[in-house]
């Protein structure tokens, strides 16, 4: 059994023995995941701690009532995909909670599509700076549909903004990216 193996082998036995000393066990493993889903929302880092310890929170609160039946691979990925949401939902609910930023568009907006060539390589910093350069909403609709898979529909529904609002800001979101992208082969 391989050392990762173990730790889930170990979740899965706190889990099923209601030990809330597991909890430690959980937020050492899955900080850094989380804390990279919610660096894509905010660029504070203060405020992307915030949403993560917040998120965990959540989690230990329902976290022993999680299906743990399943062998440590298949735990793995389902234990991971549901903090996932959850730290997106505790993202959106801190980006609602400033509601300034939640306005929206009355009509969908289609935008001219340009199309950039990627000459040379990017890191995960460099997209972060470009994502970072984006308003709020348009950066959490960016996040939800292209990176989360959320539909324009359910992203409405996360947010309390009509879809066609979510449409509208996810193609200024790509079109502003594309220009921040030129901008940086250039500079």
């Amino acid at each position: 059994m391989s050392n990762k193996n173990s730790v889930f082998q170990e979740i899965i036995v706190g889990l099923s023995t209601r030990d809330e000393r597991i909890q430690e066990r959980v937020y050492a493993q899955f900080w850094g995941y989380l804390m990279g889903i919610s660096t894509r929302y905010f660029k504070d880092r203060n405020i992307a701690r915030e949403v993560v310890n917040d998120s965990f929170m959540k989690a230990f609160r329902t976290m022993y009532d999680f299906r743990h039946d399943a062998g440590p691979e298949e735990f793995q990925k389902m234990f991971r995909s549901w903090l996932a949401k959850i730290t997106v939902r505790t993202a959106l609910d801190k980006l609602r909670a400033n509601k300034t930023i939640l306005n929206y568009v009355e009509e969908y907006e289609e935008q001219s599509i340009t199309y950039v060539g990627v000459d040379q390589e990017l890191h995960v910093q460099d997209i972060l700076k470009l994502l970072y350069e984006l308003p709020e909403i348009q950066r959490a609709v960016f996040n939800l549909y292209e990176i989360e898979g959320y539909s324009h529909d359910e992203i409405a529904v996360m947010l309390t903004i009509p879809a066609s609002s979510s449409r509208t800001y996810l193609s200024r979101a790509k079109n502003k990216l594309r220009e921040l992208y030129k901008n940086t082969l250039i500079n």
